[in-house]
């Protein structure tokens, strides 16, 4: 496995992330047809128990059924996914070992590690999305604060630095540094490895705010232990629909799509990857699919369905993150 430098990672990402989208052939059509010839290995860098780690095997259920092998989920967490990529990259079995992964895995990863072991625009292969992750703005409820605007109020108020806030690794980072930026006011950032450690201190009022994945805190927002001010979905997210979007209480830089999806190693023919991505559809259209992501904070939508969107998604986000990281002057870090 080669390192690649980080100033490597981002040149030309676009065209090389949409690279070998090329006219099927038939003897390609043919072993896509034929596959899997075995069972497959779905790497994920979820641990145990999470939405991401619900989603996986929800979807590795359903494409068992389609596909006439079993599917198994590899947890490998840790390390902001780069223990899964491995994995996946380490597999050669003709295409039987996928990821089911974040897009930050090659959206945001490369820009906060100053070294990979891997090249997430060269390695990497987008097979579609699954799901979209929905992302949110939770307050302590010792804050007088029950919208974007009564805390940016409020933060205005208080010296710079004396509230605190943390945020999921990646793109709720960047984005509540923009809206730090937007908004005109200073908070002290508190390192978590997830959010699971600090809703604890959320409830508490050891943290102010924090940024993080719908899911785990909205069962405690539902019983008044912490606020929820927005989420950062284009649209009212289905499982909290009462709750105003990011961009309707002012703050559009907060906005993230986070689409959930299946990546392939590079070797992974376009065929094989195209039927994935048709098997992908056809399991996420199954209404009963949609209502079990719903309950986990998830949500199915129709974008970046096939290889060639979803790579021009990913390519898109990578961009929009990139800039954000130069403007707010966030550095690399090495590896622990």
């Amino acid at each position: 496995m080669h390192t690649t430098p980080r100033r490597l990672l981002l040149s030309s990402a676009t065209s090389a992330v949409v690279a070998g989208l090329a006219t099927p052939r038939p003897a390609a059509l043919a072993a896509a047809a034929d596959w899997p010839e075995r069972p497959v290995r779905l790497v994920t860098p979820a641990a145990p128990g999470g939405a991401l780690d619900l989603a996986a095997r929800l979807f590795a259920e359903r494409l068992a059924a389609r596909w006439g092998q079993p599917v198994l989920v590899d947890n490998r967490p840790g390390a902001d996914g780069i223990l899964a990529v491995e994995a996946l990259l380490g597999a050669r079995d003709g295409g039987h070992t996928l990821l089911f992964a974040f897009p930050g895995i090659v959206t945001v990863v490369p820009l906060l590690r100053e070294r990979l072991p891997y090249n997430p625009a060269e390695d990497l292969a987008p097979i579609a999305a699954a799901a979209h992750d929905v992302l949110a703005v939770f307050a302590a409820p010792s804050l007088p604060a029950g919208s974007l605007a009564d805390l940016t109020a409020f933060a205005r108020t208080r010296p710079p630095g004396t509230l605190n806030w943390a945020a999921a690794p990646g793109a709720p980072y960047l984005t509540f540094l923009a809206f730090q930026r937007r908004a005109g006011v200073e908070m002290t950032h508190v390192g978590y490895r997830g959010s699971n450690a600090a809703l604890p201190d959320l409830t508490a009022g050891r943290v102010h705010v924090l940024v993080t994945p719908l899911a785990p805190g909205l069962p405690l927002a539902r019983e008044g232990k912490v606020r929820l001010l927005a989420v950062s979905t284009p649209e009212r997210a289905a499982a909290a629909p009462e709750i105003p979007t990011v961009a309707e209480a002012g703050h559009p830089e907060l906005t993230v799509e986070a689409p959930i999806g299946l990546f392939a190693s590079r070797t992974t023919l376009l065929e094989l990857r195209e039927r994935i991505a048709e098997d992908l559809r056809a399991v996420a259209a199954d209404p009963a699919v949609a209502e079990r992501l719903r309950g986990a904070g998830l949500e199915v939508r129709g974008e970046a369905r096939t290889p060639a969107a979803y790579a021009a998604t990913l390519a898109a986000q990578r961009a929009r993150w990139a800039d954000l990281a130069r403007l707010h002057g966030a550095r690399p870090r090495a590896a622990p």
